[in-house]
């Protein structure tokens, strides 16, 4: 156990990473905490009010000899306080471990997921985030993989499908290049986080393939982050391009009003 304290030294963790990204049986030493996880507020989704909001932390402890050092804590919605999510938390001097929590990781991560991506993503690919989620919350870490590897895949598809009249490159050759080489084919209509983190493709690949579970799961909340980048400016995007074409629009029915006078 104190092996396994000292691998994980050198990473920090927010409250808010404890306890909405944290999965359960993860042992985590005290001197990676920023914050005391037993007090203070969290700004976070609630999934029951579907809000963004404020959550305060309390917690109890359990008492008596045989759970020394075990909590009850509990995060309430400083909005709604009808939102309570529960924690069961052991803490001692030396590390902690998130041992129970309700509602589970993966739902309050699933409500976050759809109120956000789902006009960006497709059906499957939004399932497929949510599977990913999904079996990081109970363990299953090459098989997480699998599914933010499917999404990576499917934006540099969708992106070859959008613009293959352009490209001068028939959908044979194009598939026979390796994944680096489609990404710096298709850099000019990538989100620029993607082109930059196109090294991440391999790490999935060889995560799928040859790292062990607890090294698929060590680096999950980090390859995860990669993929939710990436959608984030592609949503970015999307807002600016939209604005675009309205500010044009706009100004285009302004002249023509101007000269039909």
């Amino acid at each position: 156990m104190t092996e396994e304290i000292k691998k994980e030294e050198h990473k920090t963790i927010s409250r808010h990473e404890f306890y909405f990204e944290t999965p359960l049986y993860d042992v985590i030493a005290i001197t990676q905490f920023e914050d005391d996880i037993h007090s203070g507020d969290i700004d976070a989704y609630s999934a029951k009010n579907e809000i963004d909001t404020t959550y305060t932390v309390r917690s109890i402890e359990v008492g008596g000899y045989s759970f020394e050092g075990f909590y009850k804590i509990t995060l309430t919605c400083k909005r709604k306080s009808n939102d309570v999510l529960r924690f069961f938390v052991y803490d001692n001097d030396e590390m902690v471990v998130k041992l129970g929590q309700l509602p589970s990781l993966a739902d309050l991560q699933y409500a976050e997921i759809g109120k956000k991506y789902d006009k960006i993503l497709s059906g499957q690919d939004l399932h497929d985030l949510k599977k990913a989620i999904g079996l990081m919350a109970h363990g299953a870490g090459a098989g997480s993989l699998v599914y933010l590897r499917r999404i990576f895949e499917n934006i540099i598809w969708n992106t070859y499908n959008n613009h293959k009249s352009t490209l001068g490159i028939i959908e044979p050759e194009f598939l026979k290049k390796r994944m680096d080489e489609k990404v710096d084919f298709l850099k000019d209509f990538l989100p620029s986080q993607l082109v930059e983190m196109k090294g991440i493709y391999g790490i999935l690949s060889k995560g799928v393939h040859e790292l062990s579970e607890k090294e698929c799961l060590a680096y999950f909340p980090a390859l995860k982050l990669s993929i939710i980048l990436i959608l984030d400016q592609k949503i970015e995007e999307d807002v600016r391009q939209k604005k675009n074409s309205d500010t044009k629009k706009a100004v285009a029915d302004i002249a023509k009003q101007i000269n039909e006078k």
